[in-house]
């Protein structure tokens, strides 16, 4: 404590207050507080001295130890009239301790905005109450590019708008996770689609690390990033991993493996199931006559025939040159016939640039009870060559060879 004159000068301070300024009690009493302040000038605190009244007054400056050094102080001051004399007393709180933890919890504060704001995504924190409301804290300024939305527009600690972005077919996911993530506190990392503000549609990564709080509450902090560029790349290569590169259509393997995938299925409900194979008939004219270009766009031509008229459930692919296949699910022999037919008069009656018509040989098969992918390709191939051997341009069916 330090009791002020209206002049200035010091009438009385106590011990400790002498001591955090490095004074004696006898040196104390010669000096002004304009010899002990740092911050203002000389006229400035006689003018504050006289506006000191009984409301007193409250605020924080710095104050000069004897050896020069400066301290954060803060001081409480009141007016009042002792024997005759208006003194006022002050309380003296050295705060230069906070000051310096403050200006390290502000470049602290700063250093994490420096980096949030190098974060090719956006930071967060999601919050869970022990009465199950949710609500995200914080989000960093990255989620204004993530989301498009307004960053004051969901960050708080009681909005929680984020999570309604995500697509409901995606939500279901998010939401076990997070109850998983609650149960055993293992750390979250899910993939999910959300709404940008411009409409379009983004692909998010999210990964987290929950922690209980005093309050039985659990805190989620982590990042979100936009994936969506990988997502499409991956698109692209497992596209390019099963589709035949010239005609666009599903290639050899793929198509093998769909084989045994419907084949199972066929068993399993006991439905039936038809394989169709064509060939383009004399193929190689045209590839000597016209050019292996010409020849490609045949290829490309034909496959998009096929395409515009099978069902969305049949799966087309190519097997080899001018060789191709056709899955039929839920279709018989006779059915699939029909359908070879069609696709067989589509062919004949498009007319080709430059080399005018193409006709093409197909075979027909219908699994049978326990036959294998292998043998049911041999049949199929059996009934192609038959009806290139009647005479091209033809479709054989081959029936199911009966059983034991």
């Amino acid at each position: 404590m330090v009791i002020l004159r209206i002049d200035g000068s010091i009438y009385r301070a106590n011990r400790s207050y002498a001591e955090m300024l490095g004074y004696s009690l006898e040196e104390m009493g010669s000096l002004h507080v304009w010899d002990l302040d740092a911050r203002f000038s000389k006229e400035e605190l006689k003018d504050m001295l006289r506006a000191v009244d009984s409301d007193g007054a409250h605020f924080e400056t710095q104050q000069r130890r004897k050896d020069g050094t400066i301290i954060d102080v803060e001081l409480g001051n009141n007016g009042a009239t002792y024997d005759g004399d208006k003194l006022i007393f002050c309380i003296v709180r050295d705060i230069t301790a906070r000051k310096a933890t403050e200006e390290k919890l502000r470049q602290s504060e700063a250093l994490l905005r420096g980096i949030a704001s190098q974060v090719p995504g956006a930071l967060y924190q999601y919050r869970m109450a022990p009465d199950g409301s949710r609500s995200f804290p914080y989000f960093s300024e990255g989620i204004v590019a993530l989301g498009g939305l307004p960053l004051e527009a969901i960050s708080g600690p009681e909005t929680d708008p984020a999570m309604s972005r995500i697509l409901p077919e995606d939500a279901q996911r998010v939401e076990a996770q997070t109850r998983h993530s609650a149960a055993t506190m293992a750390n979250v990392h899910v993939e999910f689609r959300a709404l940008h503000a411009d409409g379009s549609i983004h692909w998010i990564e999210c990964r987290s690390t929950p922690q209980k709080e005093a309050d039985g509450g659990i805190l989620w902090t982590g990042i979100l990033l936009d994936i969506t560029q990988r997502k499409l790349a991956e698109e692209r290569v497992q596209a390019m991993a099963i589709t035949d590169g010239l005609t666009g259509i599903t290639n050899r393997q793929e198509l093998g493996r769909l084989l045994e995938k419907e084949m199972a299925r066929a068993a399993r409900y006991a439905s039936p199931l038809s394989l169709i194979m064509y060939d383009l008939d004399h193929f190689k004219r045209i590839n000597d006559r016209f050019g292996h270009n010409t020849g490609d766009d045949v290829l490309k031509t034909v496959a998009s025939l096929v395409n515009a008229n099978l069902r969305s459930s049949d799966m087309h692919g190519r097997w080899g040159g001018e060789e191709f296949m056709v899955l039929l699910p839920q279709t018989g022999l006779d059915a699939a016939s029909q359908v070879a037919e069609k696709l067989r008069h589509e062919i004949a009656s498009h007319r080709f640039d430059r080399l005018g018509t193409v006709t093409a040989s197909f075979g027909v098969v219908e699994l049978a009870g326990r036959e294998s992918s292998r043998s049911l390709v041999q049949r199929v191939d059996e009934a192609l060559y038959r009806a290139k051997a009647l005479g091209r341009n033809r479709v054989e069916a081959e029936p199911a060879p009966q059983q034991p």
